[in-house]
């Protein structure tokens, strides 16, 4: 769409960066002392596998398209085999040998005492591409020493920079070509209507699924352990399996329809990752409309959307019966998230954010006055521990 090409543009004083995020929106400037750029080399990444989605390989293939060395770490596979003191060992062990001059953690993929010791030391960006309802104290303060925090979305950016972590930005997630493209021949569509992915943990994504069942044939493709107290609760819901990147492409060439449904729709501008990867896959997508979409997305160009389930429907049966104008939108959806949604493309503005050619942002629009999440006291609990701070908001049911 409308996103900036060419070479970043230096900040000036006074002068707010230009960012090539939806809508082009304004950026609030932090006042903050402004450390040193940072031009990284080594990159140490700290993250599990992720074998549904490959995010983290994608952002890690992302930092080596920008000509950085990466080597990677999995805590998680290490205290699996070694147990948590050689898991410690190792990843110090790593650190030294590495000499990385930065860190990347996806998520809580580093353990919090490591995460303490080595963001106090060494340049490290979290990368947290999830929406959350509640959020502690002690996500807080795993994210206070670091030289960036990437949100994707914005209400959490808010709330974190008033929690005091003010080195923040917004960063929606993405897709990479090599885990997630197009068929390249042609396969016939042998279903009207899929959902790929798991239930939430909040939200009624399994409702309005079950709901749908009843007058439409809809395949769910998730983790059986996830759907397991769903399928129980509605037997209107089918589950067929897993779908991991060498299959999405076929489940979204095969499906006439494929279904988004965010965990919540009233967080401005956060999407789930499904939805880049249903694009980038070449599946028509109908999705659950968030607000900002059109910043983003043409409707009835790259994808469309509904805002309740009667229009869910109406928008079914209209395009159940025309399979030209989806094949169109498909094509063209997929056009534009090639070339403007990778992970290559976020990381860039990453390293542009390092080397200070570029500011940590938030589109204004999240920037209330009265904030979506706020920092709320719980009371004490027994046995002399601390009580924790949250971060709450209302996110739908």
């Amino acid at each position: 769409m409308d996103a900036p090409s060419g070479p970043l543009e230096p900040l000036m004083p006074d002068q707010p960066p230009k960012s090539n995020q939806p809508g082009q929106p304004a950026i609030t400037a932090l006042d903050v002392p402004t450390p040193e750029p940072l031009e990284p080399r080594r990159v140490l990444f700290f993250g599990k596998r992720k074998s549904r989605t490959r995010c983290t390989g994608a952002l890690v293939e992302a930092l080596r398209a920008q000509g950085l060395q990466v080597r990677t770490v999995n805590c998680s596979m290490l205290k699996r085999w070694i147990g948590t003191w050689g898991m410690r060992a190792a990843v110090r062990l790593v650190r030294r040998l590495y000499d990385p001059d930065l860190c990347f953690v996806f998520f809580h993929d580093l353990p919090p005492d490591l995460m303490e010791e080595i963001s106090g030391e060494i340049p490290t960006v979290v990368w947290m591409e999830e929406q959350l309802r509640h959020t502690d104290s002690s996500h807080v303060d795993y994210v206070r020493k670091v030289r960036l925090l990437c949100l994707s979305t914005p209400d959490l950016v808010e709330a974190y920079r008033r929690a005091g972590v003010r080195d923040t930005t917004f960063s929606m997630s993405g897709f990479s070509p090599r885990y997630h493209r197009p068929l390249r021949a042609p396969r016939a569509q042998v279903r009207d209507l899929c959902f790929i992915g798991g239930p939430g943990h909040m939200g009624d994504r399994p409702q309005f699924l079950a709901w749908l069942s009843r007058m439409h044939d809809v395949e769910v493709f998730g983790r059986r352990d996830s759907w397991l107290p769903y399928l129980k609760r509605f037997p209107e819901l089918r589950l067929v399996g897993e779908v991991r990147p060498r299959r999405y492409a076929r489940v979204c060439a095969e499906t006439r329809i494929v279904l988004g449904q965010n965990q919540t729709h009233d967080s401005p501008l956060y999407f789930s990752n499904r939805l880049f990867l249903t694009l980038a896959s070449g599946g028509f997508h109908l999705t659950h409309y968030v607000p900002g979409m059109e910043e983003l997305f043409d409707r009835g160009v790259h994808l469309d959307w509904f805002e309740s389930r009667e229009e869910a429907l109406e928008k079914i049966r209209y395009y159940l019966a025309r399979p030209e104008l989806r094949a169109r939108i498909a094509r063209q959806g997929c056009e534009l998230v090639h070339e403007e949604h990778r992970y290559e493309d976020r990381i860039r503005e990453v390293l542009a954010i390092l080397r200070l050619e570029r500011a940590p942002y938030c589109p204004v629009d999240s920037l209330r006055e009265e904030p979506a999440f706020v920092l709320e006291p719980l009371p004490p609990v027994l046995e002399g521990r601390p009580a924790l701070r949250k971060v709450s908001g209302s996110l739908g049911d």
